[in-house]
């Protein structure tokens, strides 16, 4: 198989498998009534009819990823020096890139999401997103094009600018599926998913970061957030 298809393929697939799998997982949870204390909101769900239309646009961009990947990512992985049988790292230099790709993915998402809050992006942008206040996995990548493509770039910035070998990026890719998917997931399992359920059910109080949010923290932006989980039982 040509590398640039094998290439393609194999990361769409991770991208889709791994998001079938965790909204599923989820979706199990919220049905057996299991982890109660962890439900954002009381476990209360979207619309349903939100939650069908977030899909049906989240399933097309599914089958828009690999077209991107074969028409763009490849390429510029490529031109940075990225080789298609490049061994697996060493641990401690696997895990000091993926380490950076989520500072890196962290520093494009923080202040891209902090700028698609003022009034003007917002409106025509970024209030897509919020219509989901209640959220579930589907939401996690129901966007408009513009922060969908922002998103995007976010993702695999890190890969290209290391020119990471391709089992890093299978790595790197399924752990960022699954940071976003729990964030979006309606359970607050971790301080990431708690600081982004936070800034659903509050969109002008700040939380705009993604991971460990170093900038929330650097800015101040999720001071409201540590007011409102101390105050939580």
């Amino acid at each position: 198989m040509d590398a640039r298809l094998r290439f393609t393929l194999v990361l769409s697939a991770l991208h889709t498998l791994t998001f079938l799998a965790v909204w599923a997982g989820m979706a199990v949870l919220f049905r057996r009534g299991l982890g109660r204390d962890f439900q954002v909101a009381g476990g209360k769900a979207p619309a349903p009819e939100l939650g069908r239309s977030a899909l049906r646009e989240v399933l097309l961009g599914h089958a828009l990823f690999p077209v991107l990947c074969h028409a763009a990512v490849y390429p510029a992985w490529i031109a940075a020096g990225g080789r298609v049988n490049a061994p697996w790292p060493a641990w401690y230099a696997a895990m000091g890139q993926l380490l950076a790709f989520i500072l890196i993915e962290d520093t494009i998402f923080y202040w891209a999401h902090r700028a698609l809050h003022t009034r003007a992006l917002f409106r025509r942008v970024h209030a897509k997103h919020h219509r989901f206040r209640y959220v579930r996995a589907p939401a996690a990548e129901y966007a408009h094009p513009l922060e969908n493509a922002i998103n995007f770039v976010a993702l695999f910035a890190g890969p290209i600018a290391f020119a990471s070998a391709p089992p890093l990026i299978a790595v790197w890719m399924v752990l960022r599926m699954c940071e976003t998917l729990e964030a979006h997931s309606g359970y607050a399992f971790t301080s990431s998913s708690s600081r982004h359920a936070f800034h659903h059910l509050y969109a002008q109080r700040g939380c705009y970061g993604s991971f460990m949010s170093p900038w929330d923290r650097l800015m101040g932006t999720d001071r409201a957030w540590r007011a409102w989980r101390a105050q939580q039982p």
